[in-house]
């Protein structure tokens, strides 16, 4: 079968994809393995059903590989930075331990830009929980390692000054809900800034870009002739609809080429499985991960709940204790006890007893 120059692979029927996967042992092999709902996914994507997400992570790497494609990145940053950006420099996607999981924080594409600040970008098919603190993080790994390079190429001659800023760009099929509580945003930009005003025009080595393509979808549907690059690049990563893609690709043509490498993955059936097997491999571990902070949040609130519960339990029983006691005060004096004997038979102090009294109007013997 020859390779499709069109936009979406052409196979006629699921059944004619299931007899080109098995003449390649390993892919099929694969393609069984694939959860049903991912099996259902590939057959339609491969008769033209749909197109192929590109939020798998592995696919964003590969079609983003700046290597290979570095017009790609430059464009998409551009579309998101606001102004044209020029990569320089590709970085290797090296990491730091986190001791609380002992997981590494990987940057899907780590680039050096003209201007000499730098960008991780980062695809999250379910945004993370804590996602500043995540944020954070990477931000922090790479002011760290620009520090010790700057620093061991200028010696004595070193100033922060020469340090540039950090954007920390994560793109998220499936926002946490926090970024849902302000209604049409779907791009929400964090910087550093004090209280008091100073510094306006220094924010910092930090700016952290979160785009909610979820919220984003729900919001634009069509590219039209006055949609804006941004708008063109959100759409590509956010929709996989045919119609959404074939009004994409007639407003911005230079869409076409990256649609048509992805169809070639259709005719590159082993190279397909590998990816969507490291893709479903990411997808299981941040999974779990995000099962295990939830219930993590969720224990916390629970043992807040008991917390709260057990000192309102017990104030509520030294209140009643002391009702109580106030009761037995009022009883011993009706029966005309003093002051003094029903401290001695309650075994309190006479302050109480009178304090007691006194409340009541009751005249102290």
């Amino acid at each position: 079968m020859s390779k499709s120059k069109n936009l979406f692979p052409s196979f006629p029927s699921h059944q004619a994809v299931k007899q080109f996967l098995a003449k390649y042992p390993s892919a099929w092999n694969g393609f069984l393995q694939f959860p049903a709902n991912i099996q259902q996914e590939l057959l339609d994507f491969c008769i033209g059903k749909h197109g192929l997400r590109i939020t798998y992570d592995p696919i964003f790497r590969r079609i983003f590989k700046p290597e290979i494609h570095k017009e790609r990145l430059e464009s998409l940053l551009s579309s998101i930075l606001g102004r044209t950006v020029t990569i320089m420099e590709i970085l290797p996607r090296d990491g730091t331990r986190l001791s609380e999981s002992g997981s590494f924080v990987i940057m899907d594409v780590l680039v050096r830009l003209d201007d000499g600040s730098y960008a991780n970008v980062e695809m999250q098919k379910i945004g993370y929980s804590f996602p500043l603190a995540r944020a954070d993080c990477y931000a922090s790994d790479i002011i760290m390692r620009q520090y010790e390079k700057v620093k061991n190429e200028q010696g004595k001659n070193f100033s922060f000054n020469d340090l540039h800023k950090v954007y920390c760009i994560i793109l998220m099929e499936k926002s946490p809900s926090e970024f849902h509580s302000v209604s049409g945003k779907y791009i929400h930009v964090r910087t550093a800034t004090f209280d008091t005003g100073i510094y306006k025009n220094n924010a910092g080595l930090h700016e952290d870009i979160f785009l909610c393509l979820d919220t984003f979808h729900s919001i634009v549907h069509n590219i039209t002739k006055s949609s804006t690059l941004q708008d063109a690049w959100l759409t590509f990563l956010s929709s996989d609809d045919v119609n959404e893609i074939t009004s994409l690709v007639r407003h911005f043509p230079m869409f076409i080429p990256i649609y048509q490498d992805i169809t070639e993955f259709a005719y590159k059936p082993e190279e397909l499985m590998n990816m969507l097997s490291e893709a479903l491999y990411i997808m299981d571990r941040n999974m779990e991960r995000l099962m295990v902070e939830e219930m993590k949040e969720e224990v916390a609130y629970a043992q807040a709940e008991v917390k709260a519960a057990r000192a309102e339990a017990n104030a509520a029983k030294t209140e009643a204790n002391a009702a109580k006691a106030e009761a037995k005060i009022f009883s011993l004096y009706i029966s005309g006890k003093t002051s003094v004997e029903i401290a001695d038979a309650l075994g309190t102090t006479l302050d109480r007893v009178n304090e007691v009294l006194a409340s009541a109007n009751i005249t102290i013997q």
